[in-house]
């Protein structure tokens, strides 16, 4: 009869090892650690991009554990004196506002997959901030779960409205426009944009930067500024803060 105990053994060493080794490549980054850290980074940013890209058919997304918990967080601890408060999605969300401007004190009001709705529901962690300034690009979201432009023009009336009453200087920035891989989006952004502009010429104490004069200057967000034609990388977050320095400082 044949015997498995050698086979046996050496899968045990085999998987011993294989644990060994991948304990030491986290602790002490041998290869491949460079190699799999891209490849969750790719991963997440994927994810993020399908959650953004993909309508909802969960009618509370805009309540989810991740807007509760941000919520949550900014209701417990927003109550400083801010120079500047940010406010909108995952692309607000994913910038560190602070070490981009660390000369100001900025408060980041960014939640991953927030709608213009939503917004409306936690005014009171923005008015916390104090800010004298405060700087809004949402929509996305919105346009990509179906609700109407008319729906959202009327929200971003509500939010600026809210923000104006409570003396601070609003900055409306375009809805950044969609890469080519998803340009089906791109007409209800730019008729989105086109009311937004309205607003801010009819408010004085609105102003609206268009943010796609530069990083979609060809109708579609730039390659150079986006891996999946909707979040920034760090070119485009640059790109952004040069555009919105000078309202700032």
């Amino acid at each position: 009869m044949k015997s498995y105990k050698p086979l046996i053994i050496i899968l045990c060493l085999s998987i011993v090892f294989s644990y060994l080794y991948g304990m030491m490549t986290v602790q002490y980054k041998f290869f491949p650690f460079d190699q799999l850290k891209a490849i969750k980074h790719f991963l997440n940013s994927s994810v993020n991009a399908k959650q953004i890209a993909k309508p909802n058919t969960n009618a509370n997304q805009s309540h989810s554990d991740y807007f509760y918990h941000k919520k949550s967080f900014f209701d417990q601890h927003g109550g400083h004196e801010y120079d500047a408060v940010f406010i909108g999605d995952s692309i607000t969300d994913e910038a560190d506002w602070n070490e981009l401007f660390p000369s100001l004190k900025i408060a980041n009001r960014g939640i991953a997959g927030d709608r213009t709705d939503s917004v409306l529901k936690r005014m009171g962690s923005i008015y916390s901030t104090n800010a004298i300034k405060a700087f809004i690009m949402l929509g996305i979201n919105d346009l990509v779960n179906g609700v109407e432009i008319n729906k959202v023009v009327e929200n971003y009336h509500s939010i600026i409205r809210k923000l104006v009453a409570h003396r601070m200087q609003v900055y409306v920035q375009s809805t950044i426009l969609a890469g080519k891989q998803k340009a089906q989006l791109n007409t209800k952004i730019k008729a989105l944009n086109e009311q937004l502009k309205k607003i801010a010429d009819t408010n004085e104490s609105v102003t609206y930067i268009d943010l796609n004069l530069i990083l979609a200057k060809d109708s579609f967000l730039n390659v150079d500024y986006s891996r999946d034609g909707l979040h920034l990388n760090g070119t485009g977050y640059a790109v952004w803060k040069n555009m919105i320095e000078n309202h700032l400082l």
